[in-house]
């Protein structure tokens, strides 16, 4: 059974949800990678629109597999002890701004194909940073947390927050 958060946040907001992540002690690996080997990133704010966040012990057994078609080293999110994070994204041309997404499934597909828990001491984390991220951004827009710098930023530039179904303008 997985949860998730949805949010609209450009990288200004970003910064104070990669600040918890280092406190918790997460580690940020890059998804759809040029090479097979990991990338193991600083910040949550990079050029890589999907990451998984885990603890470090856990990197050695994870593995990338490469799609042909389009041309990427990948990881596929139910074989990995981590959480995904996918980033907003400022769609400048078209004056929008995208829903982005913290997922966490409590289980994943081990090396032998079981499905089995996560970590407690990753769950616990997990759990940490969502209630943290919940008392953080308090503002919404239909529902969905908005960070401060991204709710001016659309405010005086006439973006809009797009989700899949939804268009929001604010005023």
């Amino acid at each position: 059974m997985g949860k998730q958060i949805n949010f609209f946040m450009l990288p200004e907001d970003v910064a104070e949800i990669d600040a918890k992540v280092k406190e918790l002690g997460l580690s940020i690996i890059a998804d759809r990678m040029p090479t097979e080997e990991l990338i193991v990133l600083d910040s949550l704010v990079s050029e890589f629109q999907c990451v998984y966040l885990l603890f470090e012990e856990n990197l050695k057994n994870i593995k990338s597999k490469y799609s042909e078609i389009r041309n990427h080293y990948w990881i596929h999110p139910m074989h990995i002890p981590a959480l995904e994070y996918s980033k907003s994204l400022n769609l400048t041309e078209d004056k929008l701004i995208t829903l982005g997404r913290i997922f966490y499934d409590k289980e994943f597909y081990n090396q032998q194909h079981d499905y089995v828990p996560k970590s407690e001491i990753l769950t616990n984390a997990v759990e940490k940073l969502f209630r943290w991220f919940k008392n953080k951004f308090k503002q919404k827009i239909g529902g969905y947390p908005v960070g401060n710098y991204t709710y001016n930023f659309a405010k005086e530039t006439n973006f809009s927050l797009k989700t899949s179904t939804q268009t929001y303008t604010i005023n």
